[in-house]
């Protein structure tokens, strides 16, 4: 293959591999940009989102009124959403939560791991800014519910790996990392812990007397374990709604998988938002380690590990799903390659626009991709 043809070999690879990419990343990348999303009919805010808003995102209010956008003004910010149902919760007696509530069938221990793919963000007040280029103060908030966890008798495993930049490949940098966690750590429940960036009052909160944050669980509306994902962020809420009233403000279904499609009990949280302290968002992730326990193990943290319901258990191939969405990713480019063959020899401006450091980190991700398949087989 001559020079020409290499280079525009490693355009279009860069270009697919980007433009995949963006289906697993929903946030802006310009902070505090965010969308207002209202009700069509009464014009009144449902929602403000630092996430990028599509037509067909859905969006399940505090009191559970489930909604989906169905009108998008990128330009203004802004979306509307009408209103389709009222959603029916679980029905939870927290003092008589059984073991058929829990979601794990894991008999041999109990695990949670935790990782945040936006490895800067922070609290303005608390860390000096709303975004830090190494550990941001997410991972104080991972720590405090790590903590939390741990006292229950829950084993947690954190990724402090960074994944900066904060941009559309973040989740593709963050996918090898909970890849490793589900691998080496066996977890019942992946979390991907993150902080909004929304108006200050968006997630004020005062919770068991405790000066806290709101907290938005995020669901990837365009990954195969959605159904399965959907129930476990219920079951949270509707326990959360017990004995937190007002905690858990929200869900929010949005384009792209969030690398949800690895595991059925995956979650993104979001605790709070940049422009209030990160102690009250500690306070809350403090908090929902209690919810967690209950929606994962049943009433006795301590004791209760495991059985299912058939209706909970993962749907069959679920698990195979990182497999899967790998082979997707590999058959997409393998088509775009053909394509390629076919093009006419330009494009050589358009390779060195390219920077340096893009195309090592491609290559090094790519190189990791290979000694990993090499790994499994």
């Amino acid at each position: 293959m001559n020079k020409n043809k290499t280079n525009k070999f490693a355009i279009l690879i860069l270009l697919v591999i980007g433009l995949l990419s963006l289906n697993f990343s929903g946030y802006a990348e310009t902070q505090p940009d965010y969308y207002t999303i209202y009700d069509e009919k009464t014009n009144k805010v449902l929602f403000r989102t630092a996430m990028e808003v599509y037509k067909g995102d859905r969006y399940l209010s505090g009191d559970n009124k489930l909604y989906e956008v169905f009108k998008v003004d990128k330009n203004e910010g802004k979306a509307y959403a009408k209103y389709l149902q009222t959603e029916k919760l679980p029905d939870v007696e927290i003092e008589e939560i059984s073991q058929a509530m829990a979601v794990t069938q894991n008999t041999s221990g109990k695990r949670v791991a935790i990782y945040s793919t936006h490895s800067d963000e922070s609290y303005l007040p608390s860390d000096g800014a709303a975004s830090i280029n190494g550990h941001g103060g997410i991972y104080k908030v991972d720590a405090a519910l790590q903590k939390a966890l741990e006292a229950k008798g829950i084993s947690v495993k954190v990724d402090r790996t960074l994944y900066l930049p904060h941009d559309a490949m973040a989740y593709s940098r963050s996918r090898a990392g909970a890849v490793k966690l589900l691998k080496d750590f066996k977890p019942d429940l992946l979390l991907d812990v993150h902080r909004d960036a929304v108006p200050f009052k968006e997630y004020i909160r005062k919770i068991a007397g405790k000066n806290a944050t709101g907290v938005r669980i995020v669901l990837g509306r365009t990954n195969p374990n959605l159904k399965a994902n959907q129930q476990l962020a219920y079951r949270i809420k509707a326990i959360a709604d017990k004995i937190y009233p007002n905690m858990v403000k929200d869900i929010f279904f949005g384009k792209g998988d969030f690398n949800q499609d690895l595991t059925p009990n995956s979650l993104l949280i979001e605790f709070g938002t940049y422009s209030h302290t990160r102690e009250r968002a500690e306070v809350s992730a403090s908090l929902i380690a209690d919810v967690l326990a209950k929606a994962l193990y049943g009433s006795d943290e301590q004791k209760q590990v495991g059985a299912v319901t058939k209706a909970q258990r993962p749907l069959p191939g679920q698990n195979k799903a990182a497999g899967t969405g790998i082979w997707v990713l590999l058959g997409v480019v393998v088509v775009s390659v053909v394509a390629f063959m076919f093009l006419s020899t330009g494009g050589r401006e358009m390779y060195h626009k390219f920077s340096k450091a893009t195309w090592k980190e491609f290559a090094s991700y790519l190189g990791k991709f290979r000694r990993k398949k090499g790994d499994e087989s």
